[in-house]
């Protein structure tokens, strides 16, 4: 006697072509980042990992979604019909977890944030420190990076920026206010006079390529009197503890919110110059999606970091 099989024909070739909704993130993070390793990297996301939900979606819709060549991946035009789907899946994905982490009221689960080398060890390490004693359960990464991404954009929690985001979908918090002001190396003060506004010619200028932050020094007195200094630099830079680090090897000046120099200026590292004149008020903010402010672990540790920021306020 014969009997019907189950799960034969068609059903077994629809199992063979199961995929999730992972594997369309994959694929929308692959095609945002150009390569796997590129992907892997950016996304915290392990090669392997990806390269299996590739694998999967191209097993489902019988054909490649990438096409691979030495200089990355490009989407194939099976890809490109998933590419919308892909996204929406992302943003899916994105909404849910952020749905999820605002569900409860115990700050726990990750916290990713990105500040500029500088801001990171002078304001974000100390409130890192402070609040994995709070909360425990809080899983915290740190982005260095000079330049202040938007954190929706790039799936952040809280980025600190230098100036006041314009962006609807942000909020922001205001951690730090400063005036600019000119440091040098230790050893300067043996070797200038740093009263003197040539001194600034003979060192040589550190730019420090920040937002908001224009090349340009433009300096003032009490007695309005104006100083600007606009000449070829002696190096460029993009955070700065690179321009500290140049200076306390012995070379240049550098452009610093006083609330991050002062400090190093107080415990020999470097030294003020043209001590009379400071430039434009530098603002600090801690900004966050506006749809993650709910979000108990935010939440928590941007009362930790708005209390770091009056420490640090207080000791520059």
């Amino acid at each position: 006697m014969r009997t019907r099989e189950h799960g034969t024909g068609s059903d077994k070739a629809a199992q063979s072509r199961s995929y999730a909704i992972d594997d369309l993130r994959a694929l929308a993070f692959v095609a945002d980042a150009g390569s796997l390793n590129a992907a892997a990297k950016q996304y915290s996301i392990s090669k392997s990992v990806l390269s299996r939900a590739i694998a999967k979606l191209e097993e489902a819709v019988g054909g490649p979604v990438f096409d691979r060549t030495k200089l990355g991946m490009t989407l194939t035009e099976i890809g490109q019909v998933l590419l919308p789907t892909a996204n929406r899946a992302v943003t899916v994905m994105r909404d849910a977890d952020e749905a999820m982490r605002s569900a409860g009221a115990v700050p726990q689960g990750r916290l990713d944030i990105a500040a500029s080398a500088l801001s990171g060890q002078k304001l974000v390490a100390p409130a890192m420190a402070a609040m994995a004693k709070l909360y425990p359960k809080v899983n915290m990464t740190l982005r260095v990076t000079g330049r202040g991404p938007d954190p929706t954009a790039e799936d952040l929690d809280i980025v600190l920026r230098v100036g006041r985001p314009i962006e609807r979908h942000l909020r922001s918090k205001l951690l730090l206010s400063s005036p600019l002001a000119l440091y040098a190396f230790r050893t300067a003060a043996a070797q200038h006079d740093l009263n003197d506004p040539k001194t600034i010619e003979r060192l040589g200028r550190i730019v420090i390529d920040i937002e908001n932050v224009p090349p340009d020094w433009k300096l003032s007195n009490q007695d309005g009197e104006k100083l600007m200094f606009d000449g070829a630099p002696l190096a460029h830079v993009g955070d700065p503890m690179v321009a500290i680090g140049i200076m306390n090897a012995g070379s240049g000046v550098a452009f610093i919110p006083k609330v991050y120099a002062e400090p190093l200026a107080k415990a020999g590292a470097i030294v003020r110059v043209l001590p009379e004149w400071t430039g434009a008020v530098l603002e600090i903010f801690a900004t966050t999606p506006a749809r993650r402010a709910a979000v108990p672990a935010v939440r928590a540790f941007l009362e930790v970091l708005e209390r770091e920021a009056q420490k640090l306020a207080a000791a520059g």
